[in-house]
């Protein structure tokens, strides 16, 4: 509250008649009253006699007056993230969505800042499967790698791909080593269970597509045997033969060549894992 005006007729109140002397107490009291009427036992403004609402505050939190940041716009036609693949906290958005054969159709996010690379100077084909990312997952005896992705639906996928070379002699689909695959069975037992795995043979693109056909279906079909009878914990697994339609890489060089690197990492089995909802 204001302090009281010194008024200059106190300096003449002796010369005041007695009944006016009297009533400049009571008048100071009435305003008084009236000044500390208008503020609540609090110190705020009081309700406004007219509207019944408290009049605004002289100051006001900043936190509760900031706007909210708008969220990130999105690339044209891009749909909002479900994982964060490169670790920045923000979910990637994904921009498209691709079909590599045999059901599996997955959501390619619009940029990929921790694609795999090929190995052995080998190079990856246009839209390689093998360009998604991948969780940090210890693979320990498995000769191969893990990608992650989502389908259209939101489901989540996880892929390990290991070569073919570890598991068959060329041209069998008798498995002559099951370490890459026992151990394979522990990942999936450990961190992937209860979803659906579909087993996908495939070769490269060496001999008729007929006989690569019929090769690539008796290794996943041979795979999925063991998976079934070694305890690995899925609710349901399959099999398919793709053979060298879905290559990763090329299998030439620069310079046309037969690119014997390329033509081994595409003879391969994958184990795509689809994760309950």
């Amino acid at each position: 509250m204001r302090p009281a005006r010194r008024d200059t007729a106190a300096t003449t109140a002796p010369l005041l008649p007695a009944a006016v002397a009297g009533v400049l107490p009571l008048a100071g009291m009435l305003l008084t009253g009236v000044l500390l009427a208008g503020c609540d036992a609090g110190g705020s403004p009081a309700a406004s006699p007219a509207t019944g609402t408290a009049a605004p505050a002289a100051t006001e939190d900043p936190a509760s007056s900031a706007a909210e940041d708008p969220p990130a716009s999105l690339p044209p036609g891009a749909q909002p993230g479900l994982d964060d693949y490169d670790g920045d906290g923000q979910k990637d958005p994904t921009c498209a969505t691709q079909d590599f054969g045999a059901g599996l159709v997955l959501r390619i996010p619009c940029q990929i800042g921790n694609a795999h690379d090929p190995e052995n100077d080998t190079r990856l084909v246009k839209d390689s499967l093998y360009r998604l990312p991948g969780p940090d997952v210890d693979l320990t005896g498995v000769s191969g790698s893990i990608l992650e992705a989502r389908t259209p639906e939101g489901v989540h996928v996880y892929i390990v791909t290991f070569n073919s070379d570890a598991l068959f002699a060329t041209g069998s689909a008798d498995i002559a080593s099951t370490d890459t695959l026992d151990n394979t069975i522990k990942v999936i037992n450990k961190l992937y269970p209860d979803g659906t795995i579909q087993v996908r043979g495939h070769t490269d693109a060496t001999g008729s597509a007929s006989g690569n056909q019929t090769l690539s279906q008796r290794r996943a079909e041979t795979v999925r045997a063991y998976l079934t009878s070694h305890g690995v914990a899925a609710r349901d697994v399959t099999s398919v033969g793709l053979g060298s339609t879905q290559p990763l890489v090329e299998e030439k060089n620069p310079d046309g060549s037969a690119s014997t690197a390329g033509r081994a990492f595409n003879r391969r089995v994958e184990l795509v894992i689809r994760l309950p909802k």
